[in-house]
């Protein structure tokens, strides 16, 4: 008697594929989406630690924000940055690299955004008006640049924009800047009349690029959403085209910084101007 063996026909052979083909459309983009939560989530931790930093800096200081940057003889030629000031108060495990003259700088680990392109450097960047840039360099004394602000002179602080991801300029390496805009004109999206929040605003110069707009500005590298610190030390994400320049970077400022009438954008606040309606916010 002939045993005939039982094995997959060709109509069950395509069958078995086109359902296994069906399950890896379904489930490759949420194995993506898991992965993109968990480098938010990532993300997070980080900026929470630079803000933990922050406060425990501004602490030590009078309740002072560290400056942007600093041009110190001992690091010339070099800018010692925001960075380098919170980073004995974070004592991670983050990555050094030497400047020329041997000072280490503020790189990798909590300082390395988790989704930027793995060569990157000063993925983060702080508010210009609040922890402004030093005046000074290797050629001039010290100029009339404002100190930085302290979190007391914020009306808001809880709700006033500190650290956030950047955009990378690709002919630095991938580097962003150090610190993030506040001019109304980018936030405002270089039109007028401004607009500050949503696809029109600021937020259309997301991404990476050689242009100012880009690595000057925030960068929402999470589904469309980027983790900020807020003044105050705590953390949360705000979403591509919801940060709104008028409540949450300019808005809550008592004074502008001695010597700088052109930060002075008080005027926006007035009848018949776009942040007219969050006048005395």
């Amino acid at each position: 008697m002939n045993i005939r063996k039982k094995g997959f026909t060709l109509i069950e052979l395509l069958v078995v594929i086109a359902i296994i083909a069906i399950l890896a459309a379904i489930l490759f983009p949420v194995f993506a989406q898991a992965k993109s939560a968990a480098k938010k989530t990532a993300d997070l931790s980080n900026v929470k630690q630079i803000g933990t930093g922050i406060m425990m800096y501004e602490a030590d200081y009078d309740d002072m924000y560290p400056r942007g940057t600093y041009i110190k003889p001992e690091y010339t030629p070099a800018v010692f940055s925001w960075r380098e000031a919170t980073q004995p108060y974070i004592k991670s495990d983050q990555k050094g690299e030497a400047y020329s003259n041997g000072q280490p700088r503020a790189r990798g680990g909590i300082w390395r955004s988790p989704a930027e392109p793995g060569n990157s450097i000063n993925g983060y960047g702080a508010h210009n008006a609040l922890m402004p840039a030093t005046g000074e360099n290797w050629y001039q004394g010290p100029s009339a640049e404002p100190a930085s602000r302290s979190q007391g002179s914020l009306n808001k602080p809880s709700n006033t924009l500190l650290v956030t991801t950047q955009g990378l300029n690709p002919d630095w390496s991938n580097s962003g800047g150090d610190l993030i805009e506040t001019d109304w004109w980018f936030h405002g999206g270089e039109q007028w009349p401004p607009v500050f929040t949503g696809a029109t605003s600021g937020s259309k110069f997301e991404g990476d690029g050689t242009a100012y707009e880009q690595w000057g500005m925030p960068r929402y590298r999470y589904t469309e959403s980027a983790n900020i610190v807020w003044a105050d030390g705590h953390a949360k994400a705000v979403k591509k085209g919801a940060l709104n320049w008028c409540t949450q970077v300019y808005a809550g400022f008592t004074h502008v910084p001695a010597g700088r009438g052109d930060q002075n954008y008080d005027w926006l606040f007035t009848p018949g101007n776009s942040c007219e309606q969050y006048a005395g916010q």
